[in-house]
């Protein structure tokens, strides 16, 4: 078993040593910068020369929730046509949004409110769940706090950030024992996006005799947002936009060929084209499980929260990544997997070098872009599909091995 890391590894929380700070630093900077400008250069300057596109008006995703909730009490149906939306964007939130927005008339000054408040929360909920770091994690972190990504986030208010915080708070919740509360977080955090319910693989850290008593009714209380949903749910699935530079995924690579191909004078299907990269992404998963599953990853107790986090980010990542097209907002569940990764890359461990490639590809996720340089969009995508891969890989290893008992 690794040695527990000295007292010096671990500073006291807020304390000048503590990393957190170096991580506060580049947000207090980007935030500076999104509400003051440059000098010389406007608000869609500033965020195009950070590697963001921009929509207006600012916070958009959350005027658009409240546009679709408008068009609701106005006795029209948001999911076919949101005609109070800035942008007139169709909705594709699950509906428990308009349940929440029925009764609620948000101005503009009130969505500046709600934008801060959520994107703090999220990111609040992070570094609490974080705990006190040195100031190498810290300025690491601090790197992967102000990429594209998250800029995206904050700038357009996106739930995604919501979802983030949420998560952050169950784990932290977890780590403390209050499972009630924390299951019940990660339940409300399905509901109102879907995607988490890949976060109750962590449920995989209790022992058998709970997993079989607490799991069913956790995945059920989750799972049970889908049939609620089911008539809305092709909606959901139709009025979500397709993108290629602020997204990733298995069909994201087609979406480029089909962009860049034809101008060399390459005539493809974009249809077979998004079934080949799906199969491949498809393969590319079967060939890590196996890779994964022969070796378990050596790991002490010292380790359990970053565990937890590592399993919650992953399984957001690698699931996203195999349903096709996510947006880069979800890609803040990187910064849930980051903790373990580093641990690992500092232990010497036959996953030494999977968690070290790890740490590096999720900075060639996050910051390469084509804003910067177009060459860029292929970096990030070699990286993506890399990532991906490794991140497999790693979170087979994690899994408890009856989960593979063979018959």
């Amino acid at each position: 078993m690794p040695a527990s890391p000295n007292a010096a590894d671990h500073p006291r929380a807020w304390s000048l040593r503590d990393g957190r700070w170096i991580i506060l630093g580049p947000l207090l900077v980007q935030l500076t910068l999104f509400f003051q400008f440059s000098p010389g250069l406007n608000y869609v300057q500033v965020a195009h020369r950070w590697g963001v596109l921009t929509l207006r008006p600012p916070f958009s995703d959350l005027s658009f929730i409240a546009g679709a909730g408008a068009t609701l009490r106005a006795g029209g149906n948001p999911y076919v046509v949101n005609a109070f939306d800035p942008l007139g964007r169709a909705y594709n939130y699950p509906p428990l949004w308009l349940y929440l927005s029925w009764h609620t008339t948000v101005s503009p000054g009130m969505i500046l409110i709600l934008a801060v408040a959520m994107g703090l929360f999220g990111l609040g909920a992070f570094v609490w769940y974080l705990g006190p770091v040195d100031w190498r994690r810290g300025l690491l972190l601090g790197a992967l706090a102000c990429s594209p990504p998250v800029v995206l986030a904050v700038q357009r208010a996106n739930a995604d950030i919501l979802m983030l915080g949420l998560v952050a708070l169950a784990l932290v919740w977890l780590r403390q024992g209050r499972r009630v509360a924390a299951y019940a977080c990660l339940v409300l955090a399905t509901w109102l996006k879907l995607y988490p319910v890949f976060t109750l693989v962590v449920l995989l850290r209790e022992p058998w005799n709970r997993l079989r008593r607490v799991g069913p009714i956790v995945v059920l209380a989750g799972g049970l947002c889908f049939a609620v949903y089911a008539g809305d749910l092709g909606y959901i699935f139709a009025n979500t936009p397709v993108g290629g530079l602020h997204s990733y995924g298995a069909r994201v690579l087609a979406f480029w060929g089909n962009f860049f191909l034809p101008s060399y004078g390459w005539n493809v299907n974009p249809v077979l084209l998004g079934r080949v990269c799906s199969l491949a992404a498809v393969t590319l998963a079967l060939v890590a499980c196996r890779i994964g599953y022969e070796k378990k990853l050596p790991l002490d107790s010292s380790l359990d929260s970053e565990l937890d986090g590592f399993r919650v980010g992953a399984a957001v990542y690698v699931s996203t990544f195999l349903l096709s097209v996510s947006f880069d907002y979800r890609l803040l569940f990187l910064l849930l997997v980051f903790p373990l990764l580093f641990s690992l890359s500092t232990r010497r461990t036959p996953s030494c070098g999977w968690a070290l490639a790890g740490l590096i590809l999720i900075f060639g996720v996050m910051w390469p872009n084509g804003l910067f340089w177009k060459p860029l969009i292929l970096v990030k995508e070699a990286s993506s599909w890399a990532l991906f891969f490794t991140l497999t890989v790693l979170l087979v290893r994690t899994l408890p091995r009856p989960l593979f008992a063979r018959a």
